[in-house]
């Protein structure tokens, strides 16, 4: 009887032991949301994760897109419901959304590692700082340019050199206009309330030194310097093809490439389509143009950051943080940037910014003068509304740009709703609505 009983307990234990083993093999599964809908941009991501599990076969990572349009109301609705990804990418002001609905974990320690490895930009790195921790690690970044077809000037300008200020710029666009005949326009800018009109009517405000908050975080988005820029925007939209006061991002490019645009203050990012497409050169970006001697673009540096129901499973956080340590190598990094959308990202770290991956592949290579200016104008005017000053100033910024309040301005202006000075009021008013300032320490 003794034999049996003890027989029993070895064969018990071995089966726990067996349950134990088919319970560690089984994969520890993420999955994150990024916002990059076009088909080779989630080929990229693919590529990307494909590698890491073949060095981890521990570990399933699954990419779900969610269009930028839709990201501020999924983000929200899925903290009410319990359903958030296991981390995120996103851009400041949408981070700043998350982290008051106190739903992220800072990673101070990640952050840091991956600054010691590869040494962060300290402008991207640092607008995830905040109350003595980073919030998020930016992955790439983007950077607006004036971006422009050499040719359109040569023809109906009579140079291919770009603007070298607002006024020549100006001048430029109604030259182009007027002398093709409107086959092509001079500018292309959007006039829609989404983000892209935020983004290119934030290119205005910082040129001519217009902000949304002081550095105390009080709004004062109503001021002249704001009504000049609208006013200047104004102006520049007399110039655009009809219709643009509904465009996105798709119809800027669409017309670009199809040669109704002569230029625009947008992402260098068409590079792909004149290369692989076009097999052409007649693509280029310059330098913002200065006005009274000052010049500012947009710039977005794309972090991702954990969230707090992640870190209820240790072994899920263990994962996330090798799959960004995985992306941050240069040669991942790369996959991200170069290829997944040359001109439209570029790296926020110095050893990636400087990688052979990058540089040797081929379009950039093809469109080089780009990368660099690119590179000049992060390291020197790009900024972002709401981040100027170095530290988060107001909390507010997330839901202001999550309301497209900017963008609105905007849309009332170039559709005759209001007269720039009435806009500017009403987008000082709501501003105001979602304004909590950050004192100052």
């Amino acid at each position: 009887m003794k034999k049996i009983s003890v027989w029993l307990v070895g064969v018990t234990v071995l089966l726990l032991m067996s349950v134990g083993l088919v319970q560690a093999q089984e994969p520890v599964e993420i999955t994150f949301w990024h916002h990059e809908a076009p088909a080779h941009r989630v080929a990229a991501f693919q590529r990307v994760i494909d590698l890491f599990e073949a060095e981890n076969p521990g570990v399933q990572v699954t990419q779900e897109v969610v269009m930028w349009g839709d990201a501020w109301i999924k983000t929200l609705s899925a903290i009410e419901a319990g359903t958030l990804p296991d981390f995120q990418f996103s851009i400041p002001d949408l981070m700043m959304t998350v982290y008051r609905a106190g739903v992220v974990e800072p990673i101070t320690d990640l952050v840091k590692e991956i600054d010691e490895a590869y040494q962060l930009f300290p402008a991207q790195r640092d607008m995830y700082y905040h109350d003595g921790e980073y919030w998020g690690l930016p992955i790439f970044t983007m950077v607006m340019l004036w971006t422009y077809r050499p040719s359109f000037l040569e023809e109906f300008v009579g140079t291919t050199e770009p603007p070298r200020t607002w006024e020549e710029a100006l001048d430029y666009a109604r030259k182009i206009t007027e002398v093709s005949g409107e086959e092509v326009y001079g500018i292309g800018i959007g006039g829609a309330k989404n983000l892209m009109t935020t983004e290119q009517a934030y290119i205005f405000l910082n040129t001519v030194g217009a902000r949304f908050f002081d550095e105390q975080g009080n709004v004062i988005f109503n001021s002249p310097q704001t009504i000049e820029a609208i006013e200047l925007y104004k102006d520049f939209f007399e110039f655009n093809p009809p219709g643009a006061e509904a465009w996105s991002w798709g119809e800027i490019e669409l017309n670009i490439a199809a040669g109704t645009l002569a230029m625009s203050p947008y992402f260098p990012s068409v590079q792909k389509r004149f290369h692989e497409e076009f097999d052409s050169d007649d693509y280029a970006a310059a330098h913002i143009p200065f006005y009274n001697g000052r010049r500012g673009t947009i710039t977005y540096p794309n972090e991702v950051h954990i969230y707090k129901s992640t870190f209820e499973h240790p072994e899920r956080v263990a994962a996330v943080k090798d799959f960004i340590r995985f992306m941050m190598r240069p040669e991942i990094n790369a996959i991200l940037t170069a290829v997944q959308e040359p001109g439209g990202f570029f790296p926020t770290t110095v050893a990636a910014s400087q990688a052979d991956d990058y540089w040797n592949d081929p379009i950039v290579s093809r469109f080089e003068n780009i990368h660099r200016v690119a590179f000049e104008a992060l390291a020197d005017y790009a900024n972002l509304y709401g981040f100027e000053y170095g530290r988060w100033v107001n909390l507010g910024i997330g839901d202001i740009t999550g309301a497209d309040i900017l963008a609105d301005v905007v849309h009332r202006v170039v559709t005759g709703a209001m007269t720039v000075e009435e806009a500017v009021a009403w987008g000082h008013a709501e501003m105001e609505k979602f304004s909590e300032p950050v004192p100052l320490q």
